[in-house]
């Protein structure tokens, strides 16, 4: 069982090591990579973590939580906008390439089995 995890591993990990790294540090939950695509996907939105959640089919608190924790990792920023705090993508021109390119490489199944294995490993079932 050992040389099988082993061999999986390896396989898994066979990617830009810029991006196993951004995935393994960032993208640890589906939620986060829902909310990271729309995002990405809707470049000039600015919305609160009841929206994002209504869009991304999460619930709010769990769409709040790893909002917030984007944020202080960079990835997001948020605003206060009078009683509400609305969410953008954030980050330098770094950041967004490297989510440009994983979310164009998601289309292929091989690379969305890399993804879901890694966010599997990271414990992020959410």
């Amino acid at each position: 069982m050992e040389l099988h995890s082993t061999l999986m591993s390896g396989v898994m990990d066979e990617m830009d090591p810029r991006m196993l790294g951004f995935i393994k540090q960032h993208i640890t939950t589906f939620t986060r990579w829902d909310v990271i695509k729309f995002l990405h996907n809707n470049p000039n939105t600015q919305d609160t973590a009841e929206r994002l959640a209504q869009y991304v089919g999460r619930s709010v608190d769990v769409i709040r939580q790893e909002s917030e924790a984007l944020v202080t990792e960079g990835i997001f920023r948020s605003a206060r906008k009078g009683t509400h705090t609305v969410y953008t993508l954030g980050g330098d021109q770094d950041i967004r390439q490297i989510i440009a390119y994983l979310v164009e490489a998601a289309h292929d199944r091989t690379f969305r089995m890399k993804l879901v294995y890694h966010i599997l490993r990271a414990g992020g079932q959410e």
